[in-house]
């Protein structure tokens, strides 16, 4: 554990009361001058497969940075975004996000910095923030050790992330904890009794796989598969045949939305029939993946999938309601449309934390951030915990219908 839619509609309703590294500096120069201007940096791929997402956050931070006149309080505040991404790694790139933590580490006006969306980049980032005392926001990223011990975590998370021995570092999100815990839950609901488990080896799937077994154990159910997929596991049709052989009445995949993903699903669909449930966790919550006009998946399988994704917010918030509007129709129904949610409120608490350490100092600004209680946001109400992660325990479940549009069901709080 680590101690501790317009723009001018949005801004109305809120005001109405809604490789070799090179070390950075331990801190930014203290000295006795009032610090009057700061910079947040936001870290986010232009690039691949979270593309679209990114943009989203992008978007909901400019909102809430121009919603706020340029401001923290008395310091003025400009946003820096950084691409993590590169063509040569069709999406973020290790490089980069390590060159982008080390450049806003380096600058003396540094303030926030508001990244990674995926968890797999965010423990390369968060060392060199750490060291740097750099406060750290993600909007997205949710494998368990980034923030706690507990099933799912690795050895030595989450403390090899913060190599001073203090935090820095506050995501946004339910940890996959929360979502493990309510996939087993609709697992159970549908008397799921020898499940297969796949994920595609990247570190947030991979982190999740152990919370749903250890829960469905406990409910007294069976895994009788848990296998990896892609280029470190087993091909698609190796995987679905397992599955097969094992006699699995579920299958739970989690990972991206790939075409192995649909291969999978496809295979898996013939060799343990009709008869079975197929869930998914956030990776595959696409709407381009499900879409008839993509190929990858018939409908009628499609419709068999129940997906979990992250919360939206408070839907009584007249906040959320305006930012979602301005995406236009069917920005509800779409889950890409919440990144706009988590960019936003990313955005505001950096504001926040500027604003309540009296400062704008490096230390304080983090102290101000970990400090943070029953803040109410277009999330819901919420505070940052021990270890920095969110205490939002929900999440939401989802459809596909006949054509292909991901539906929402419900959200399923947990605890």
């Amino acid at each position: 554990m680590i101690p501790r839619c317009g723009a001018a509609v949005v801004a109305a309703l809120v005001l109405a009361g809604c490789g070799a590294r090179e070390e950075p500096e331990p801190t930014a120069p203290v000295t006795d001058e009032p610090i009057t201007e700061l910079t947040i940096y936001s870290s986010l791929p232009s690039l691949g497969p979270d593309r679209e997402e990114a943009a989203r956050v992008r978007q909901g931070i400019d909102l809430a940075l121009d919603q706020a006149g340029g401001r923290a309080g008395s310091i003025s505040i400009t946003h820096e975004p950084l691409d993590n991404a590169t063509r040569e790694d069709e999406g973020w790139s290790a490089a980069r996000v390590s060159a982008n933590a080390r450049d806003a580490a380096q600058e003396d006006d540094t303030g926030v910095y508001i990244g990674e969306l995926r968890s797999a980049a965010s423990v390369l980032s968060m060392p060199i923030l750490n060291e740097a005392g750099v406060a750290q926001i993600s909007p997205a990223a949710g494998a368990v050790g980034l923030t706690r011990e507990g099933p799912g975590a690795q050895e030595g998370e989450p403390g090899r992330y913060y190599p001073t021995g203090e935090g820095h570092f506050a995501r946004l999100i339910p940890d996959d904890g929360v979502q493990g815990a309510v996939l087993a839950g609709l697992m159970t609901q549908e008397r799921c009794m020898r499940v297969a488990l796949v994920n595609d080896g990247e570190l947030e799937p991979a982190q999740l796989v152990p919370v749903v077994a250890e829960a469905l154990r406990e409910q007294g159910a069976e895994v009788v598969l848990d296998d990896p997929l892609g280029e470190d596991g087993l091909p698609p049709d190796r995987v679905a045949e397992r599955a097969g052989e094992a006699d699995a009445d579920c299958l739970l995949y989690a990972g991206g939305a790939t075409p192995q993903a649909a291969q999978l699903l496809l295979q898996a669909a013939e060799q343990l029939g009709e008869s079975t449930s197929l869930f998914a966790a956030k990776g595959l919550a696409e709407p381009s993946f499900f879409a008839p006009r993509s190929g990858l998946l018939p409908p009628e399988l499609a419709q068999r999938v129940t997906l979990t994704v992250p919360p939206d917010g408070e839907p009584a918030s007249r906040v959320r309601a305006a930012l979602l509007d301005e995406l236009g129709p069917g920005a509800q129904e779409d889950p890409a449309s919440r990144y706009v949610l988590y960019g936003y409120e990313a955005m505001q608490l950096a504001l926040d934390a500027v604003e309540r350490s009296g400062t704008g100092r490096r230390e304080d600004i983090v102290e101000a951030l970990l400090d943070t209680q029953d803040r109410r946001s277009v999330l819901g109400t919420y505070s940052i915990e021990d270890g920095g992660g969110s205490s939002l325990r929900e999440y939401a479940v989802f459809g596909v219908d006949d054509m292909g549009a991901l539906v929402p069901r419900r959200v399923v709080p947990v605890g």
